[in-house]
């Protein structure tokens, strides 16, 4: 781990104490409803959600999933995770695994290790953290390999191109990269590709890769 992901992850730590209220729910409702619509869940299945943050995706699931099925969590700083353990407690879910973990380390290795051989994962949310990731292709790349055959890998994070003032605000707030090709890389990953540029006054991307 280099000093610039030490460095964010102990931003997201201090930054996790006040991150439901700089960034409410309700900031990308539109968005996160339509990335969980393409998701396709059903009761029974297996989602993963990385970087988790503070679990504000974990509701959104479980209208699709009925509390069946597994949910996994991922996210690197201890603060954030301690903020998704609330609300797993608070809603008494007990069909939530949240992890501290490395994106770059998730593969099917590290599934089976963890939740055993016979976990299949249908479908993988990706939510304001390819925009941050280093290895972000290769974050991809692991995803799109660990999906069972027609499984969902969903984009949703800011893509900003042009150089601007609301770039520049929301590079600072959220520690990441906005000019990313995130979604183009996964157009060229898969066979089956929709974006939709429209959230949050065009700043923001949902992006759905089917796996063949």
């Amino acid at each position: 781990m280099n000093k610039q992901q030490k460095a964010a992850i102990e931003y997201y730590d201090k930054f996790s104490r006040v991150y439901d209220w700089l960034s409410p729910e309700w900031y990308y409702h539109n968005a996160r409803i339509y990335a969980i619509e393409q998701l396709a869940l059903k009761s029974g299945d297996t989602v993963l959600n990385l970087p988790c943050g503070t679990g504000q995706n974990f509701t959104y699931f479980q209208i699709y999933l009925n509390e069946t099925g597994l949910i996994i969590g991922v996210d690197l700083s201890e603060g954030m995770l301690e903020k998704a353990k609330t609300k797993i407690a608070e809603n008494d879910w007990n069909n939530i695994k949240i992890i501290r973990e490395d994106a770059t380390q998730i593969n099917q290795e590290w599934v089976a290790n963890h939740f055993g051989d016979s976990v299949k994962v249908a479908a993988i949310l990706c939510d304001l953290g390819l925009s941050g990731f280093p290895n972000w292709e290769q974050i991809i790349d692991n995803m799109l390999e660990l999906l069972e055959p027609n499984g969902r890998l969903v984009i949703m994070d800011w893509y900003l191109p042009e150089p601007s003032l609301r770039g520049k605000l929301i590079k600072w707030v959220g520690k990441g990269e906005v000019d990313r090709p995130v979604y183009q890389y996964l157009k060229s990953k898969v066979g089956k590709f929709t974006v939709n540029t429209s959230f949050n006054r065009g700043g923001v991307f949902v992006a759905t890769g089917i796996k063949p």
